[in-house]
């Protein structure tokens, strides 16, 4: 069997053992560390192939959301009348968004067209 361990996973597993002794001075042993590390990295991996298999609308909507400071936790326990809400809000966000990108690259265009420079 082969195990492989993210160095920045047991890097976070020492610094939290050792915060651990600091509070109530019990020591660990390294296989308690290194359990630790395993689950922090498959939980990493298992948040990683969710976001993975999510569709790219579900992915700008999960990036909004969290750009609006709304968990997806918070998002699921929405009524529907909240969750259109926020759906609209999102969706007047990117319009937004949009409109500047347009307008910056019309600028840009202009720039050109009159020898100025971006």
């Amino acid at each position: 069997m082969t195990i492989k361990i993210e160095m920045r996973a047991l890097g976070d597993a020492f610094t939290a053992l050792s915060e651990q002794v600091k509070r109530n001075g019990k020591g660990g042993d390294f296989g308690s560390v290194l359990k630790h590390a395993e689950t922090r990295q498959s939980d990493t991996a298992a948040e990683l192939e969710k976001y993975l298999k999510m569709s790219p609308e579900e992915r700008v909507a999960l990036a909004m959301r969290k750009q609006l400071g709304i968990s997806e936790e918070e998002y699921a326990a929405m009524t529907p009348d909240e969750k259109k809400a926020v759906d609209a809000q999102i969706a007047e966000l990117i319009k937004q968004k949009m409109n500047e990108a347009i307008a910056k690259q019309q600028a840009q265009a202009a720039g050109l067209k009159s020898g100025v420079a971006f």
